[in-house]
């Protein structure tokens, strides 16, 4: 009786379990098997049916191991022993990666939950199957990103819809000194300069929008405060429902590309600079070639070097001519220097006057500080960056010339006074080739007057010496006495004539440019013709040796004075008709005045003849005084020249 009761239990007990198993397998909706504490699968759903390959009906009796691949099927048997010994609810996704295998030997990622069913006297365990390779696959893509992210070289940064900065790479660490723990959190107003502000919340604004906004380079601040420029492309962040939730950014650092840019840049504006310089070099020389005169030269070279120096005045200053310890301004090119036109310039005292002296060019931004000895009397108002670079000849520095900027602008750089100074040059050399030509027209003008002289000396009182020889010739011839005195007449106008023609052939010698007239020889030909008005006669003057380049500029004041007394000794003592000065160069410096006058005589000892002999003796040499070859007075003054 007890044992068919023990079996009528069993039955009411097994049909129990499998009217749950059946409600259970029905009410899941992914793949679900039933399986006893051997192993044994009692029961199994479509879904798993479908997931696993089977046909129907076909996983029911056989062993839940079959669906585990063969390298974890030992690890699978003792997990489920020891689940089998102490039963519990597991979750999907709290237990570690399963892999699960098909019928068709295939495998695939899985997430299996289990929960405990049935009665204690048959213990039943429900595994409910998902399938993950397509989660998979968005986890490895995910992570595949994240990598990408982490690894970039740019800065990769998000932010909330509020511009919150929420995520930070480390390329974004290495690029702006920040951590992730320092600048999350933090408005991304903190990485933009104050005078930028505005513009990135516009940007910000248009991505909230919807806009495409194009990659733009712009600046943003470095933790330690400076400025790194970098290409920034913001875009909007989309969750899946295709809801905004943020904004990215990516920033590269384009600081090397941008030195790249101004250099480029720099080397086109050279480039550029230097055809203009080419090309105004050429117009320059091409100007002085073609004539004109040093004024024109000059203004077009301070034009040229405005425009190519981006001055904003100009001024040329040269030696001015009748002053030699002052600059004269003679061409300005600018309002701002115009007032400076024809100013002179101290070369003791003036900033122009310092580089004229050392020759060495001045830049400064604080004129104020260099020009207050300068006339004009004051700075001028609005006057900022002063260049000054000196204008060098062949004969040396003979000018200076100045540019200057208006107050405020930036200084003159390396390559403008380079330039400025090449216009210097050419101011040189305009001066160089004008005082060239002043030469050669003054040459010119001297054979001229040679030529002229040489052709009065030569014809016209050859001439009129011989028209007098004949009437002295024939006055011998004639008796009347009438007629004698006539010809006696006509034979001094002749004399007085040919004195004439030779006080004008000596004038012609003595007009020379103001450059010759500072020879030696000129000026002793100078002082030879103011003689002739007291002797009555013009002096004979000759010269033997290198006068002009071997006599010292020291010696001209003793040789002029020499020369002067000699001669005024002759006009107030001698009452001669003719008187010879003789000037001899060579190891020594020996002026002879000779007359035929009546010779040396107690008047003729004066103090002017003390001074020349003390000038001599100083000089180391000496003077005597004495009668001519045949009669009148003969002077000799002699002293070593150096050597």
């Amino acid at each position: 009786m007890s044992t068919r009761r023990h079996v009528e239990q069993e039955q009411d007990t097994d049909s129990s379990s499998a009217q749950l198993i059946d409600a259970v397998l029905g009410l899941m909706p992914d793949a679900a098997i039933v399986a006893d504490a051997t192993g044994l699968i009692v029961a199994a759903n479509p879904g798993a049916e479908s997931m696993f390959g089977y046909p129907p009906g076909a996983l029911t009796g056989i062993a839940v191991d079959v669906l585990v691949p063969d390298r974890l099927r030992d690890h699978h048997a003792e997990v489920r022993a020891g689940y089998v010994a102490h039963p519990a609810q597991r979750p999907m996704g709290t237990g570690p990666e399963l892999w699960a295998k098909r019928l068709d030997s295939t495998e695939f990622p899985a997430d299996i939950s289990l929960a405990p069913l049935g009665v204690p006297e048959r213990p039943l365990t429900l595994a409910v199957v998902r399938d993950l390779t397509g989660r998979r696959s968005e986890w490895e893509a995910g992570a595949w990103l994240a990598a990408i992210v982490s690894s970039s070289e740019d800065a990769i940064v998000s932010m909330d819809m509020a511009g919150t900065l929420t995520t930070w790479n480390p390329g974004a660490e290495r690029l702006l000194g920040y951590s992730t723990d320092e600048i999350c959190g933090q408005p991304v107003s903190r990485l933009v300069p104050t005078r930028l502000r505005a513009d990135v919340e516009e940007q910000m604004a248009r991505v909230r929008g919807g806009m495409h906004i194009p990659t733009r380079d712009t600046v943003r601040l470095h933790e330690n405060g400076h400025e790194i420029e970098v290409a920034e492309a913001l875009s909007l962040i989309r969750n899946p429902t295709g809801a905004a939730t943020g904004i990215s950014a990516v920033l590269r650092d384009i600081t090397a590309r941008k030195q790249a840019e101004r250099e480029l840049r720099r080397l086109l504006v050279d480039g550029q600079r230097r055809e203009r310089w080419l090309g105004s070099i050429s117009e320059v020389r091409l100007s002085m070639l073609a004539g004109g005169g040093l004024a024109q030269w000059l203004a077009l070279i301070a034009r040229r070097a405005s425009e190519l120096s981006d001055a904003d005045g100009i001024t040329v200053s040269v030696v001015a001519k009748n002053d030699h310890t002052r600059l004269e301004v003679i061409a300005t090119h600018g309002a701002l220097v115009t007032p400076w036109r024809g100013k002179l310039l101290s070369i003791a005292d003036s900033a122009a006057g310092r580089v004229f002296t050392s020759s060495r060019s001045m830049v400064t931004t604080e004129p104020s500080s260099v020009l207050d000895g300068d006339v004009p009397d004051a700075v001028p108002a609005g006057l900022g960056p002063l260049l000054l670079v000196p204008i060098t000849t062949s004969h040396g520095n003979d000018g200076v010339l100045g540019v200057v900027r208006q107050v405020g602008r930036a200084g003159f750089s390396p390559e403008e006074i380079r330039v400025v100074e090449s216009f210097g040059q050419q101011a040189g050399l305009a001066i160089e080739l004008d005082r060239a030509q002043h030469d050669r027209e003054q040459l010119a003008v001297m054979d001229d007057r040679e030529r002229i002289a040489r052709d009065l000396h030569d014809h016209v009182v050859q001439r009129l010496f011989a028209v007098g020889m004949a009437l002295q010739a024939a006055s011998r011839s004639i008796a009347d006495t009438a007629a004698l005195e006539r010809i006696g007449e006509s034979i001094e106008e002749l004399d007085a004539t040919i004195r004439d023609v030779r006080s004008t052939i000596f004038s012609l010698a003595l007009r020379t440019t103001d450059r010759v007239g500072t020879s030696t020889r000129a000026r002793l030909l100078d002082v030879t013709s103011m003689a002739a008005q007291g002797l009555g006669f013009q002096p004979r003057l000759q010269f033997d040796g290198p006068v002009d380049t071997k006599v010292p500029e020291e010696l001209v004041p003793d040789v002029l004075a020499v020369v002067r007394e000699g001669l005024a000794n002759t006009a107030r003592h001698a009452k001669a008709s003719r008187v010879e000065v003789r000037v001899d160069v060579h190891d020594d410096l020996t002026i002879t005045v000779t007359d035929n006058g009546v010779g040396v005589n107690d008047s003729t000892r004066s103090s002017g003849l003390a001074n020349l002999r003390a000038r001599a003796v100083a000089r180391g040499g000496s003077m005597t005084v004495g009668t001519g070859d045949k009669r009148g007075t003969r002077l000799c003054w002699r002293i070593p020249l150096p050597i």
